[in-house]
């Protein structure tokens, strides 16, 4: 288990660069635990927020980091928040999300299920970032019974519509469908077959261009996106169906250039989260300057 020491001297010379180009680092980046999320509690008092809210980490992440420093905020509020590292290859199970997404969606779900089951709740929330994002929408479409436990899917950043990673993937159809299959695998030979099922003409892409819906009947999607972002840009992460809520950081906070890493800590993005999960959409909160990266 990694420990605290390792993580500060990286933390500590964002703290120069912060101040240079005009970013805010989360306060909860310099407390204990920096790594780390909170404990899945069972147990917790549901009273003020009824819905338990399952966090989706992104590509090459898990449950400990990424989305962990707004769980522990979220705990502190009051909320019931859960997490598990899904999609890790047996050998390396510290990098999550690597594996085919239909089989981290089969965990997915199976912990979805569990969540509802040991808390006695009635609809689970699920929050995702980047491929946690896609996640959040992926596996109420794909995984039978789930859309209906599901009450608001929360989207940062996804890549619904093909990830690119940065032109990489115009590269691999330079020689047409077989130089993308070759490609792809290649990719997923070398352990990531989620890079390859989130690319243009992957398994989940095709699954959500065939779907008669991207989003399932009774679930509150909401898409949240930067228009800094530079690895999915917005036009592969929102979603054109009614009752979709596609959200731009810089509407409701215009200086806050944040990139596509940079949504999990960004205490704006954090903001209209729970504006989303509350349905009270015009809660005013502070603004925050999020990385830029």
């Amino acid at each position: 288990m990694p420990s605290l020491a390792r993580f500060l001297p990286a933390v500590a010379a964002l703290l120069p660069l912060a101040q240079a180009i005009d970013f805010d680092i989360p306060s909860e980046l310099f407390e204990d635990p920096l790594y780390g999320a909170p404990d899945n509690d069972f147990n917790c008092n549901r009273d003020k927020h009824p819905n338990p809210v399952i966090m989706l980490h992104g590509l090459s992440a898990n449950r400990e980091v990424d989305l962990n420093t707004l769980s522990h905020s979220m705990k502190d509020d009051g909320w019931c928040v859960f997490s598990e590292t899904y999609g890790a290859h047996r050998l390396v199970p510290w990098i999550g999300g690597v594996k085919s997404m239909r089989e981290s969606a089969a965990e997915i779900a199976a912990f979805i299920r569990e969540v509802k089951e040991n808390t006695g709740a009635d609809k689970v929330d699920l929050v995702g970032h980047s491929e946690g994002g896609v996640m959040a929408l992926y596996v109420p479409l794909v995984e039978e019974g789930i859309a209906d436990i599901v009450d608001h899917n929360i989207a940062l950043g996804p890549a619904i519509h093909g990830a690119q990673y940065y032109g990489f993937t115009d590269l691999m159809y330079f020689g047409g469908e077989v130089t993308r299959k070759l490609i792809g695998l290649a990719i997923r030979t070398l352990g990531c077959e989620a890079c390859d099922d989130m690319a243009t003409g992957g398994a989940v892409y095709n699954d959500f261009q065939n779907a008669e819906r991207i989003v399932q009947a009774g679930n509150k999607a909401s898409i949240i996106m930067s228009r800094s972002d530079t690895l999915v840009a917005p036009d592969a992460s929102a979603v054109e169906e009614e009752g979709v809520r596609n959200i731009y950081v810089q509407d409701t906070c215009p200086d806050d250039k944040v990139g596509h890493a940079g949504l999990a800590w960004d205490k704006s993005v954090w903001g209209l989260i729970i504006n989303e999960l509350t349905e009270d959409y015009d809660r005013e909160f502070e603004c925050h300057k999020g990385l830029e990266i």
